[in-house]
């Protein structure tokens, strides 16, 4: 069995009606079945409890991929532009993105290109759905974890996600922090 933490486990379509790359798991020819895995569980609970964290947690996976470095005028540095002037900016900025994105699915992807799993990672942002914008922001940026971590690409995945547990398991401590200032105070 190929583990999950490869690309070789997957194979991606592009899908227009949502806009975004469909995981297939290449063992089943089905797309992956999110909801068994326990990060995916965690990501779904710290949505329930703080929706607007979804947002920050996709934000954050763009971040780790080096989204700051990207050109301007490039499509990850327009899509980046995008993400951070808010969901008004989104829908143009998926729309003219659109091509390169079914290119970094359908190519770049099984060719391990890390600017295609860069470009899927900041535009996994943009969804309208926080729930899809956080997983597929967080699958991925670990697929660009793999394709520029060379070698040791298994257990950088691995950290990779461990990263993205501490990070929601943090964001869950902040709310329940300011939650309890919060009603210190109105004591």
């Amino acid at each position: 069995m190929i583990s999950d933490v490869s690309v070789d486990r997957f194979y991606y379509i592009f899908d227009s009606r949502e806009q975004r790359a469909l995981v297939v798991d290449r063992t089943t020819g089905e797309e992956v079945t999110w909801s068994t895995m326990p990060r995916v569980q965690l990501i779904d609970y710290v949505g329930e409890q703080r929706a607007a964290r979804l947002r920050h947690f996709a934000r954050w996976c763009a971040r780790q991929v080096d989204v700051g470095l990207a050109p301007e005028d490039s499509k990850v540095g327009m899509l980046w532009s995008a993400v951070q002037s808010g969901e008004d900016a989104w829908a143009e900025a998926r729309t003219d993105a659109s091509q390169a994105v079914v290119r970094a699915a359908a190519l770049g992807l099984p060719q391990g290109d890390q600017y295609a799993a860069q470009l899927l990672t900041v535009h996994a942002c943009t969804h309208p759905d926080p729930f899809r914008a956080a997983l597929d922001a967080a699958h991925m940026s670990e697929r660009w974890v793999e394709f520029t971590a060379g070698p040791n690409a298994a257990q950088a995945v691995r950290h990779m996600r461990q990263r993205h547990v501490d990070w929601l398991l943090d964001s869950l401590r902040e709310d329940r922090g300011t939650e309890g200032k919060r009603r210190a105070g109105d004591e």
